[in-house]
């Protein structure tokens, strides 16, 4: 991808509406400013890197991803085009990723560096608003997710998780993961996954099949939250 390509992709991010084509040459000709391509399934940063930089995604696809008990990697977060990574690692005291992050496709990031991070917050308020509506979307997302993960029944958690991928797809939902990654993102053991989808099933509310879910009564499940 050549610099006018970056610079387009750029424009349209939150963190960059503000700059003018100056602004973002003076960005990609930065030496705080790498642009790396990485193949498929390469490891960009290891669980207990410490994190430097601000890296947005390009191009491709990228997961965040957690080792089990048993040394199997389990996928905790699918990241796209114009996602960003890093920014609530970057200023902490303990900055270091806490899982893996890798490639699921041939992806190009973007990596700022922290101290440019820092000078674009003092030189450009929209920059700094940007990054700081990121990072508090993120905290907000964590929230629900510790709340759901902590508060709620396994057939709880399922049918919140149906019903929000129902929400913008539709009855049939695809599972791009195994349950063993399903369980995990739910913060539950496999076996009890396994009992609560077959109870789930037996109620009329769902069918399903190792790639996707059915949903066979949207307001049952509903109620179910």
């Amino acid at each position: 991808m050549i610099k006018s390509d970056c610079k387009c992709l750029l424009m349209n991010l939150p963190l960059f509406e503000s700059f003018n084509q100056n602004d973002l040459d003076i960005l990609l000709n930065s030496k705080d400013v790498k642009i790396i391509s990485y193949c498929k399934d390469k490891i960009i940063f290891m669980e207990d890197d410490i994190c430097l930089n601000l890296s947005i995604i390009l191009k491709g696809n990228i997961e965040i991803q957690k080792v089990d008990p048993s040394g199997k990697l389990l996928s905790v977060a699918s990241l796209k085009t114009g996602d960003v990574f890093g920014e609530n690692l970057l200023f902490g005291n303990k900055n270091i990723y806490p899982m893996t992050v890798s490639t699921k496709s041939e992806s190009l990031v973007l990596h700022i560096s922290k101290d440019l991070v820092a000078v674009l917050c003092q030189q450009n308020l929209d920059f700094l608003y940007s990054f700081l509506r990121i990072l508090s979307n993120k905290a907000i997302a964590l929230s629900s997710k510790i709340k759901q993960v902590t508060l709620k029944t396994i057939r709880q958690k399922i049918c919140e998780f149906l019903y929000n991928e129902y929400s913008h797809s539709n009855n049939k939902i695809p599972l791009n993961m195994s349950k063993q990654e399903w369980a995990y993102n739910l913060g539950v053991q496999r076996p009890s996954l396994s009992r609560e989808l077959i109870k789930l099933k037996e109620d009329g509310i769902i069918d399903y099949e190792k790639d996707y879910v059915l949903i066979l009564n949207v307001q049952e499940l509903k109620e179910n939250i």
